[in-house]
């Protein structure tokens, strides 16, 4: 069992602030810190001389990251410098597809580059009691739209709510109904067990610098293996060296040779003290273990509503089935929010 008061020490930032806003902007541990310095300090005394040592780091980088979220392997991984753009490669490859499901809590990031792409081709689920989208209801969408549905796209847990998705039946549903399934975990990832090969998840995309304790300028795709070898059908919308099958061929300036893995999707040079970052962050939480932490997280979770209620606060949130929450609070009083780590609980003085 994890010591989490030993664990507190490697978060200076404990000993000022009792930190609510890791759905925001989480504060990076003392272990992504000191690689993150190690990196710069060889840029100023060293230069790109370290260059193949930081090219090995990335690709360790990419069998960590492979292993924490369930992938088949490696290739099935690529760097990008955020949710964003992880969605609008996603949606530039299967928009053309058939009709999106979405729904009408997802944060901006996960509905717009559809939008963009083609805003006539996205239908939203709409929300029940204003705070859960049921799986029920996506069944009836899909069923409304049976011969044009294509892709359901989700979040793991909804940014506006905490919302929690069961993405494994979600994900049953649609293989059933031949659908991609698209998921934007960046409201669990780090904080919650998250495995795209049990969830079924075909395509998927998030960031660094939320429960994940990473850094900024780091994000990444997950792609199904089967849809990178549909070279015709699955293309990437940008492309650069990068992407090439030999990217330390710079004098191919004239022809394309597509990469066979998800690295085509890479663009440009790597933003290598992100992935470092990101190297040390998924380290770290391995090392504390995923289950530790979801568990640790619904306990404190389960202690705040009690004490909550036992000082007559009235939650507004939905509270009474444990399997839809996260861990996100928040407190209404008159008009005041407060975000509470990653649940939601909306309360009002009785």
């Amino acid at each position: 069992m994890p010591d989490w008061v030993r664990l507190r020490d490697d978060f200076p930032i404990t000993k000022k602030y009792a930190y609510l806003a890791n759905a925001a902007i989480a504060p990076i541990p003392m272990p992504v810190y000191t690689e993150v310095s190690k990196f710069y300090q060889d840029v100023l005394n060293r230069g790109q001389t370290l260059w193949d040592e930081w090219e090995i780091k990335m690709e360790q980088t990419r069998d960590l990251y492979t292993k924490f979220i369930g992938a088949d392997n490696r290739e099935e991984i690529a760097f990008t410098h955020s949710t964003s753009e992880g969605m609008n490669i996603i949606a530039h490859m299967l928009s053309d597809k058939g009709m999106v499901i979405s729904n009408e809590l997802e944060f901006p990031s996960s509905n717009l580059p559809w939008i963009n792409k083609n805003p006539i081709n996205i239908k939203f689920v709409k929300a029940t009691d204003h705070n859960k989208i049921l799986i029920i209801d996506i069944v009836k969408m899909v069923d409304q739209n049976d011969k044009a549905a294509k892709t359901v796209v989700t979040s793991h847990v909804q940014y506006s709510t905490g919302f929690r998705q069961d993405l494994e039946e979600l994900g049953k549903l649609t293989k059933q109904k031949g659908l991609y399934f698209v998921v934007n975990p960046t409201q669990s990832l780090g904080a919650l067990f998250f495995n795209v090969k049990d969830f079924g998840i075909d395509f998927m995309a998030s960031n660094g610098h939320k429960w994940i304790l990473s850094c900024f300028g780091i994000g990444t795709i997950y792609i199904k293996g089967k849809y990178l070898r549909d070279i015709e059908n699955f293309k990437p919308s940008f492309f650069s060296q990068f992407g090439q099958k030999r990217r330390e061929n710079f004098d191919s300036n004239m022809r394309i040779n597509t990469s066979s893995t998800a690295t085509k999707f890479e663009l440009a040079t790597p933003h290598f003290p992100n992935i470092i970052a990101l190297n040390a962050a998924v380290r770290y939480i391995s090392k504390i273990g995923i289950r530790h932490i979801e568990k640790r997280i619904l306990n404190l979770t389960d202690y705040l509503i009690d004490n909550l209620q036992k000082m007559k606060l009235e939650i507004l949130s939905q509270i009474e089935e444990r399997k839809y929450r996260k861990a996100k609070l928040l407190y209404q009083q008159e008009e005041t929010v407060l975000e509470f780590l990653p649940i939601s609980i909306t309360m009002k003085t009785i």
